[in-house]
């Protein structure tokens, strides 16, 4: 079992043998010091599982603080403070991390201070236009459509179903902070736009709300998992871990694999903001969240696929591995700089246009 070696345990073992110092991760860690770090993670199983994660070590403690709403939800609360962030690090993806990077925020990663770094994929290791390391990758995750299949009042096979009258209240949608509004880019993708053209994706997403289908609007993680479990809806686009938590007690369907369907992928992971005092204490728990069983921790809690290739892929997230022909045809990548640019935009559209309908 993972857990049947904690660090603790480890360490108590590896000092009464005189090993301790020869393990890279765990040596740095007892070197840093304690470090009491301010954390900003989602919620539910994710925070869950860094919460085990840092148990599993004593060199830092942590205040754990929650992004309310998706993770682009934090850029302004750090802007409007800025430079004095009361956050070591951030947990975010591409979407904000960008964002994060072109505002000059994050520290740049040396791969000598996080060395789990040299199992991560490179090429999803996010950069700066220089070539710098900005943000450390921890998992792979993905944002789809699904149901819960044991209460779906219908089998939904298209996203024209969703404006079927057989679902009346029975859809989870996303609010306007979650997931970059990518909800209404699969809308627009399947009426024939795209991130570029979002009309037809406004249009249908205006037939949705006045469809009176929309029985809940999620504005965080917790309002979605809630409303699937308890069985007010049973419908919705969502990221992964919300239908991991979803998917422990009653059978989903993720339409991961659908030709109707488009799926988008993302990774989480640390942005370590910069002018903090606790750099070092910060950058050692990332490299020790990211070494391979702390990696697969992560994975079997959260519920996103890892991405050390020495940790362990649980079998309940093979609908997040794709070969080369299924990533062409399941996988959609959008332009995240027109996502990042239209943010705004499409936020005052949604309350404008769409709000009024629900």
């Amino acid at each position: 079992m993972l857990h049947d070696m904690t660090r603790r345990r480890f360490l108590g073992s590896a000092a009464a043998a005189g090993i301790a110092g020869t393990m890279t991760g765990f040596a740095r860690s007892a070197a840093a010091g304690s470090g009491n770090l301010t954390a900003v993670e989602w919620g539910g199983d994710v925070v869950e599982a860094m919460k085990q994660i840092a148990a599993d070590q004593n060199a830092a403690t942590f205040n754990w603080v929650l992004h309310q709403g998706g993770a682009g939800a934090i850029l302004p609360k750090i802007k409007a403070v800025w430079p004095n962030v009361d956050y070591d690090y951030v947990a975010g993806w591409e979407g904000s991390f960008n964002s994060m990077v072109k505002e000059d925020w994050l520290e740049t990663i040396n791969p000598a201070d996080v060395p789990n770094l040299a199992n991560i994929p490179e090429k999803i290791i996010i950069r700066d236009g220089k070539g710098n390391i900005k943000a450390v990758p921890r998992a792979v995750g993905g944002m789809y459509f699904g149901s819960r299949t044991d209460t779906a009042p219908i089998a939904v096979k298209t996203i024209d179903d969703l404006l079927s009258p057989d679902l009346k209240g029975a859809i989870c949608w996303p609010g306007p902070t979650q997931s970059m509004m990518l909800q209404i880019v699969a809308l627009a993708l399947h009426a024939g736009g795209s991130e570029t053209n979002m009309e037809p994706g406004w249009k249908l997403m205006k037939e949705l709300a006045k469809s009176g289908n929309i029985g809940r609007v999620a504005i965080t993680d917790i309002d979605f998992t809630n409303s699937l479990t308890s069985g007010e809806t049973s419908v919705g686009f969502f990221a992964e871990p919300g239908w991991a938590a979803v998917a422990k007690n009653f059978p989903v369907t993720r339409f991961t694999k659908d030709t109707n369907f488009r799926a988008f992928l993302y990774q989480s992971g640390f942005g370590v903001l910069k002018n903090r005092s606790n750099t070092k204490a910060t950058l050692d728990f990332v490299n020790f969240a990211i070494s391979p069983d702390m990696n697969s921790l992560y994975a079997k809690v959260a519920g996103e696929a890892p991405l050390n290739s020495k940790a362990l892929t649980p079998d309940n997230l093979k609908h997040l591995s794709f070969t080369s022909d299924e990533f062409s045809s399941f996988v959609y990548v959008p332009d995240y700089n027109v996502v990042l640019e239209q943010q705004d935009a499409w936020s005052k559209r949604w309350e404008q246009d769409i709000a009024p309908l629900l």
